[in-house]
């Protein structure tokens, strides 16, 4: 019997590294868990937080995970993976997660996974629709939107400069933020989507940030994958590029100072942060995988930190 277990278990252990790395939890943690981190902060300092519902917040939780670990990340592999980008990759945390590459995982079964990465989602929106309305599911919609076109032909915005930021990356990280405070209030305020926004300027940063090493490898990719960065490169050299993460960043300093001074002062601690990604980014080296790689794990525990410490005091009704 144990043999028999054994020989069931080995061959799917592949499968299940596989699985794993394709996920790539920093990032997860970074982007989705943190923006719903903010939300629900939001909400425990709401009004109307006696309509919290634990177990709906958990699903759509879980399904915006769903989404950006399994769906977009399984989609973001294989394509980038086609057009030829992630195969000559020198970057350490960029160029994707390695499971075709490394033969754990194959085209057609990250196809699979993608495509099974939506059924939480599906079933979760088709729940919570019927218990708060129609709006939760357009937060499903632009979450799925997301994480298909954001690699996906035809579309491939982030093929293109500033469309996959702006078109897919950043309306995501709203829907995470908002979605999960309307989903315990019922409710959305000025407040949150204003916590949404500040966060989405630190993620498109550090993504921005995670773009660099890839420059060269994008650019020749099939069809070029021209990212912002990429795009400021070629036009007018690679120490170009470290304008687009800097100034996301600045962005979010900047939305953080007139946050706190027209909505909430708590707002204005997100300004240390954000300065300090603005000095990381200058001070890259974006020829220099080390140094990218370096200041780019910064800025990842300083776009984390920030949203858990404004959920926090937020929560704590600051």
């Amino acid at each position: 019997m144990a043999e028999f277990t054994r020989h069931l278990i080995k061959p799917m252990l592949p499968k299940v590294e596989g699985l794993w790395k394709m996920f790539r939890l920093v990032p997860v943690l970074s982007w989705s868990a943190s923006s719903f981190a903010l939300g629900i902060g939001l909400a425990l300092s709401s009004n109307a937080s006696t309509q919290n519902n634990w177990w709906h917040v958990t699903l759509v939780v879980l399904a915006g995970l769903a989404l950006h670990g399994i769906t977009a990340h399984a989609c973001n592999d294989l394509e980038d993976w086609r057009s030829g980008t992630d195969r000559v990759s020198p970057g350490i945390l960029s160029g994707g997660s390695g499971v075709i590459k490394n033969g754990l995982l194959s085209e057609r079964q990250l196809i699979f996974v993608c495509l099974a990465g939506l059924l939480l989602p599906v079933a979760a929106s088709l729940y919570l629709s019927s218990q708060r309305g129609p709006l939760v599911f357009v937060f499903f919609l632009v979450g799925t939107w997301s994480g298909l076109s954001y690699t996906l032909p035809p579309l491939r915005l982030s093929y293109h400069p500033l469309l996959g930021e702006w078109l897919s990356a950043f309306p995501t990280i709203l829907c995470c933020t908002i979605g999960s405070f309307f989903i315990l209030t019922g409710q959305v305020t000025g407040q949150v989507i204003t916590a949404g926004v500040i966060h989405g300027f630190f993620s498109l940063g550090w993504l921005m940030q995670h773009h660099l090493p890839d420059m060269a490898a994008d650019l020749s990719a099939c069809p070029p994958k021209v990212t912002t960065p990429a795009y400021l490169s070629r036009r007018w050299g690679p120490g170009s590029a470290r304008l687009v993460p800097a100034s996301y960043f600045t962005l979010a300093a900047l939305a953080g100072l007139w946050a706190g001074i027209f909505i909430n002062p708590v707002f204005l601690i997100v300004i240390p942060p954000a300065t300090f990604c603005i000095y990381l980014a200058a001070a890259t080296d974006p020829l220099n995988v080390a140094s990218i790689t370096m200041r780019e794990k910064m800025m990842v525990l300083l776009t984390s930190g920030h949203a858990v410490v404004l959920a926090v005091l937020l929560g704590l009704g600051w």
